[in-house]
């Protein structure tokens, strides 16, 4: 599977991060980053924003469609996609927090709301009705909020990062904390915990099951499938020749995709996995500059990588 690779003429060149890039459909992208602009006249001055491009040509060109000024933002929390919308949390260094929501259907908007000292983390959508978690003084609770961000459910909760809604249950993990817990929510509003044989990073949804990606306690990386319960996981991948999962994403079918990593002298190189048959068989794909490796997304057989040189490359699933 040879890559196609285009240049995203449109993208800042100098200062600018990718937080989050995707493929709405064959045609248009949309990128949400980081900015530090230096003053022309004072090399040590600078102006820190978030700014949302989209391209309606394959990824080509990119128009600015948003920006935002944020001097002391400190961090990018993870964007999550309902059909028509994205949410971003954001956080400053005095404290602040905000919500970033960008809807790209039926037109484009982006409006940032203010969350005061309550931190929000969004992690899943189902039904019209966001999941977050939200964090006050070390105090986690599982909010559902409908579309105008009025709370209309509110439970105890662990800290979460990543989440699936099944019809009964939540099933949510917590990354970059070194154990091997999945939180299981029930219907009744009740919170349990199921042992993961590796430490979770990634959970993603598959037409007949679920994944979860992640670190062993020899620092190599394995996926499990869940199909009817999550105390019957299947391994249908192991390898210890990376040490980090950069990515789990799916086309939530049957294509499975990892981006994953490995130290080659003082960088972090990283390689694509696919799998199109639910981790039954594996491929593995070099990525040219990988060390630049920024974000990944999946629209229909295509599966795009954004490098931080403006580099988009897109590798056709056969």
């Amino acid at each position: 599977m040879k890559p196609d690779s285009t240049f995203m003429d449109g993208i800042p060149q100098l200062g600018f991060t990718i937080s989050y890039a995707c493929f709405l459909n064959q045609n248009n992208g949309i990128i949400i980053g980081r900015h530090q602009e230096y003053n022309d006249s004072i090399s040590t001055q600078y102006r820190n924003s978030i700014e949302i491009y989209m391209s309606s040509n394959k990824g080509a060109q990119w128009l600015l469609k948003s920006k935002f000024y944020f001097d002391d933002l400190t961090h990018i929390g993870n964007t999550i996609k309902s059909d028509s919308y994205l949410l971003t949390p954001l956080f400053s260094q005095s404290g602040d927090a905000y919500l970033l929501r960008i809807t790209y259907a039926p037109e484009y908007s982006a409006k940032l709301t203010s969350t005061g000292q309550t931190r929000f983390y969004p992690i899943a959508f189902k039904n019209n009705l966001l999941y977050s978690v939200a964090d006050f003084k070390d105090e986690h609770n599982l909010i559902t909020m409908d579309s105008s961000y009025y709370v209309i459910n509110s439970v105890p909760s662990p800290s979460l990062s990543q989440s699936l809604l099944g019809k009964d249950e939540m099933i949510a993990i917590k990354r970059y904390v070194r154990n091997n817990n999945v939180f299981v929510l029930d219907k009744n509003g009740q919170w349990g915990i199921s042992t993961c044989p590796v430490s979770p990073e990634f959970i993603a949804e598959l037409e007949d099951g679920i994944c979860i990606s992640g670190i062993t306690e020899s620092n190599g990386v394995e996926v499990y499938f869940y199909n009817q319960s999550i105390h019957n996981p299947l391994l249908i991948y192991s390898s210890n020749d990376y040490t980090f999962v950069k990515e789990l994403i799916t086309d939530k079918e049957d294509t499975i995709i990892l981006v994953l990593g490995y130290t080659s002298g003082i960088f972090m190189k990283y390689k694509l996995v696919i799998s199109n048959n639910s981790g039954k068989d594996w491929e593995t794909f070099d990525i040219p500059n990988s060390e630049l490796y920024a974000a990944c997304s999946i629209y229909g057989n295509s599966i795009y990588l954004f490098l931080t040189n403006n580099c988009l490359i897109q590798y056709r699933i056969s």
